[in-house]
């Protein structure tokens, strides 16, 4: 990595390069001598910072974990954010400072005011002051990348090594004597000055703090149902609907147990321990209150008066003493964790407790789900739950046979960390729900008086489904950060997980953070809405004062709406940190694409901006097209709406108004010419029959006056010729029907003056 171990001598060349400070000058100094000392302060920091994460990096003698790789890198991002608001705010004062010294020239002219000069002086001095600092920002902001990637790098090699980590397998003798002889090294922590130095104070808050909520539980339960939060049992109701009327009550109790268990463990710990109280009983800290949430959630389904209690006694008994074998489960490993990290003990018997946990766990699960599959109502997932079970144990075995401890271990601890995570998020999901459900009823309080305020049932539904849906977000953010912690399920790595959501990352120069994501999407509602309401505004009162047709104004509305929606595209680019660079990969990938796929759509899309701009056909307009006839109804960026005399409408793309002929009955006025064609005998009397054609259409009330209905000759031939009756009518549209009215005229007419007429 030759990049980075060049990175902390750049830094400090940079360090040492201070900028001259200049006296603040409002005429000259364009405000940069009132922020420079917060900038260099702040770069300061940053290059401090990155120096530690690269020591701690490179240092031969230090074993860095999981989480210590999680604190280097949430350090590397709050640097590499800090730089880029650093650099954001540098820039705008480096172009200032370029502009006015462009305007005043790199040189005094002659007979050149002496404040003039001074200003450029100043200014010279300022831009040498903001291009050093726009150095350094972008020097750290590079760092702090590389730096990112390297504990990224760390990390994944941390894991691999981990699981594909080989020691003695425990059927060997060579294991058990290498256990006897670790006795020394494993008590050495139980002495003064080791981490267990106080193992029996640790064990007895531990064990009694457990024991405590175990106890408060069911009288907490009963003061939450007299509070209001209902608590049904099976016997009321069927094991379905009293789990699901009960969800308050259980998630409640759950949360005060956890609480109770954190003040409990606070208590003793300040009592009977030191200040700090080190690693472990700061892993106990963490874990207890998860401990006491499984209990006190646990209490109110599997207890003797639980929901379970007087429905089938086959599912209680399956499930007896499930949420205690929980969480123990997720102390001791959590506890096994921190062993690890800290040494506690040696090798051998850290590895002994491990197999010894992974194959607990194991064995309960495979018994749980065996004793489930013979009860009715668990028929439909107790077997796959077993036999998924049954596989992950006899691989953890094979795995501990053939001395992979530690991928067993992770395994068995992943799945764990994984399955309570998402019992927790389920139960804390429909929680939300039913408060949710509670909050917005109808006839509820609340609800009541938001009604009076003005909002109906309908626009309580929508916040209901909204907070719903936000809710129901965060808890998959939670599940998320679970299953990243590699099978720990250590408070202090989950929120720093989900912290790191929130905050988010950078990759290829792009900042991928929650906080950006929600920003973008709120910007496209509020968005939305107010291209709307304008849209509207435009529409409905400014375009009325105007003279446009509706052709014109259906383009405005198009093409604003267009405009827009690409100021937000391009707004939500620049929020997102997307530049030209960053998109270089995508726009080669469009070309290629464009090139064999997309031709079409691009040429329908420029066919459309051309039909909004040059306007050949408006909407409202009788056109033909095709062999079809219709009246335009939308144009919009890709294809065109026209409505045929059947109710049907045409879809066309806007590439065949470009490309092909397009019959525009309207584009040349309202008013348009009808032809119909006659074939007359030569033995008629051509004159008669000229003015009984010209008399029968004068005599339509659609027929105009102005220009007078004509007949020409257009045809001959040995026993007939053909005559051309031409009549203007107000529309085009009333083509049809006109024509129609003219041969039945013409039709009773003639039939009266017997002379025979044949259409052509």
């Amino acid at each position: 990595m030759p990049l980075l171990t060049s990175a902390a001598p750049a830094a400090t060349s940079a360090t040492q390069t201070t900028p001259q400070k200049v006296p603040a000058d409002t005429n000259g100094g364009l405000g940069w001598s009132a922020v420079a000392d917060t900038i260099n302060h702040q770069l300061e920091d940053s290059s401090a910072t990155l120096k530690q994460i690269f020591t701690t990096l490179n240092r031969a003698d230090t074993n860095i974990g999981s989480s210590e790789l999680d604190d280097l890198s949430a350090r590397a991002q709050r640097v590499q954010q800090n730089t880029q608001d650093a650099l954001t705010q540098v820039q705008s004062y480096d172009d200032i400072t370029d502009s006015y010294l462009k305007i005043l020239g790199p040189k005094a002219a002659d007979n050149e005011d002496s404040s003039v000069t001074a200003q450029r002086a100043r200014l010279q001095q300022n831009s040498q002051a903001v291009k050093s600092a726009l150095m350094r920002a972008k020097l750290y902001s590079l760092q702090a990348q590389q730096l990112n990637s390297a504990v990224a790098t760390r990390r994944t090699r941390l894991q691999q090594a981990a699981l594909s980590q080989r020691t003695i397998s425990p059927a060997a003798p060579k294991f058990w004597r290498a256990l006897l002889t670790e006795r020394p090294e494993n008590r050495s922590s139980l002495h003064p000055g080791g981490v267990l130095a106080d193992w029996m104070m640790l064990l007895v808050g531990g064990i009694g703090t457990l024991v405590l909520v175990g106890v408060i539980s069911p009288f907490t339960l009963k003061a939450l149902s007299r509070a209001g939060a209902r608590f049904r049992t099976s016997a009321e109701s069927g094991v379905k609907d009293a789990l699901a009327n009960s969800v308050l009550a259980i998630t409640l109790n759950g949360i005060v147990c956890a609480a109770f268990n954190g003040i409990v463990w606070l208590i003793w710990s300040a009592a009977a321990l030191d200040v700090e109280g080190g690693p472990i009983a700061l892993t106990l800290g963490e874990s207890l209150p998860v401990c006491g949430f499984i209990i006190g959630a646990g209490l109110p389904v599997f207890g003797r008066k639980g929901v379970l209690a007087a429905g089938n006694p086959g599912e209680r008994k399956a499930l007896r003493g499930v949420d205690w074998m929980l969480a123990l489960s997720i102390l001791s490993l959590n506890l096994l964790r921190a062993f690890q990290t800290q040494d506690v003990f040696g090798p051998t018997l850290q590895t002994l407790l491990e197999i010894v946990f992974s194959l607990t766990v194991g064995i309960c699960a495979v018994d749980i789900f065996r004793r489930l599959g013979n009860q009715d109502d668990t028929r439909t997932f107790a077997p796959t739950a077993l036999g998924l079970s049954s596989l992950v144990f006899g691989i953890s075995l094979v795995a501990i046979l053939l001395g992979y401890v530690s991928f067993a271990f992770s395994l068995n601890g992943w799945l764990l960390s994984i399955g309570t995570g998402l019992a927790i998020v389920i139960l804390l999901g429909l929680c939300w729900r039913s408060v949710l459900d509670h909050v917005f009823n109808s006839e509820g309080r609340f609800s009541v008086r938001l009604h009076a305020l003005g909002l109906s049932s309908r626009r309580l539904t929508q916040i209901s489904v909204i907070l719903s849906g936000l809710g129901n977000i965060l808890l998959l953010l939670l599940l998320f950060s679970i299953a990243q912690t590699d099978g720990s399920f250590s408070m202090a790595d989950i929120g720093n997980r989900l912290r790191l959501l929130f905050v988010g990352n950078t990759i290829h120069g792009v900042k991928i953070s929650l906080d950006t994501v929600v920003l973008c999407i709120g910007l496209v509602i509020v968005a939305y809405y107010l291209i709307r309401q304008t849209k509207h505004w435009i529409r409905d009162r400014f375009l009325p004062t105007t003279q446009l047709d509706i052709g014109a104004t259906t383009s405005i509305l198009s093409i604003f709406t267009y405009c827009s929606w690409i100021l937000v595209g391009l707004g939500i680019l620049s929020i997102a940190g997307l530049s030209v660079q960053n998109l270089t990969w995508v726009v080669s990938a469009l070309s290629v694409g464009i090139g064999f796929g997309l031709q079409s759509i691009v040429q329908n899309f420029v066919s459309g901006m051309i039909l909004m701009a040059e306007r050949p056909v408006r909407v409202g307009d009788l056109v033909e097209i095709a062999g079809a006839k219709g009246d335009v109804k939308r144009i919009s960026i890709r294809a065109t709406d026209i409505g045929l005399g059947d109710g049907s409408t045409l879809i066309v793309p806007n590439s065949q108004f470009i490309t092909s002929s397009v019959k525009n009955c309207t584009t040349s006025g309202s008013t348009s010419v009808l032809t119909v064609n006659f074939k007359v005998p030569s033995t008629a009397d051509l004159d008669k029959v000229k003015s009984l054609l010209i008399e029968v259409a004068a005599q339509r009330p659609e027929v105009l006056s102005n220009p007078a209905p004509s007949v020409k000759v257009s045809a001959l031939s040995n026993f007939n010729l053909t005559m051309s009756l031409s009549v203007r009518i107000m529309s085009a549209r009333d083509g049809g029907n006109v024509q129609d009215a003219i041969l039945f005229d013409v039709f009773r007419r003639f039939g009266s003056e017997n002379i025979t007429l044949t259409t052509a």
